[in-house]
């Protein structure tokens, strides 16, 4: 079993572009160094910033959650834009398709 979690992003305006990349980078760069990690992915689809991680297990998703950058990144979101996230924990890592079909029903707001 994994733990698999998606989030779709979309900023409030072109001005926040440069401290939304800004904080992105630096997570997506932790997250490749995280304990636990699977995968790690990141797209665009309509104007939404999704990334998409894959872990050993929901207490390192949450180890990596709660420190460093990514925190720093949650601590901004609000400043910097939308979105929805949606978390599970299937048998295999699923392809991308498949998490975003869940996350659009099932994402919830943050």
């Amino acid at each position: 079993m994994v733990y698999v979690s998606m989030t779709g992003f979309r900023p409030r305006g072109i001005a926040q572009l440069p401290r939304f990349w800004w904080r992105t980078l630096q997570s997506l760069a932790q997250a490749r160094r995280a304990a636990g990690i699977v995968a790690v992915q990141a797209k665009i689809i309509d104007g939404t910033y999704h990334t998409l991680t894959a872990w050993s297990d929901l207490v390192s998703m949450r180890g990596f959650v709660t420190s460093g950058a990514h925190l720093q990144a949650v601590k901004s979101f609000r400043k910097l834009g939308t979105g929805r996230i949606f978390g599970y924990a299937p048998d295999q890592v699923p392809d991308w398709v498949t998490v975003y079909r869940l996350w659009q029903l099932h994402g919830r707001e943050v």
